[in-house]
């Protein structure tokens, strides 16, 4: 994974460790893995290794904008003209977009990510697995998912 030219990258979604945080790039799943486990350190001692065990595979990284909202695509006449914002975009995990366009931000949002996602590829395990990482990232206020995801994680 990195940005464009082999940069560093940033996706305030997919890293839970602080919003505009520079990552370098990363050339497995070992890495990506690497670059999670730190805010998952405080779970239950097995959890980690097991929920681990589930995250799927990120590759062939593609190439991502990882911020396609509303506010950042431009429409004229009834088309595309134009797309912005493309500060987040790099080389993400083959689910990343999907998973994007499954966070709305605002009805309106939501509405628009539920049409886009449809004409994705479909990549639902990499979704729901960032969405028990993003629960799980809240350890120990733990929301319903994050509580359902770690006792399934203590049960296996």
């Amino acid at each position: 994974m990195q940005g464009l030219g082999g940069q560093p990258f940033f996706s305030t979604f997919l890293f839970r460790d602080g919003f505009g945080k520079l990552h370098d790039p990363l050339s497995s799943d070992g890495e990506l893995w690497a670059v999670w486990a730190p805010v998952l350190k405080d779970l239950p001692e097995k959890a980690p290794s097991r929920f681990r065990e589930r995250m799927p595979y990120a590759e062939p990284y593609t190439f991502t904008h990882d911020d396609l909202l509303t506010g950042n695509i431009m429409v004229k006449d009834g088309k595309l003209a134009g797309i912005l914002d493309w500060e987040s975009s790099g080389y993400f995990p083959v689910w990343w977009e999907f998973t994007c366009a499954g966070t709305g931000l605002g009805e309106e949002d939501k509405q628009w990510k539920s049409l886009l996602q449809k004409h994705l590829p479909q990549h639902k395990e990499g979704h729901e697995f960032w969405l028990d990482l993003y629960a799980l990232s809240a350890y120990p206020d733990l929301n319903e998912r994050g509580l359902k995801v770690l006792a399934q994680l203590l049960c296996n």
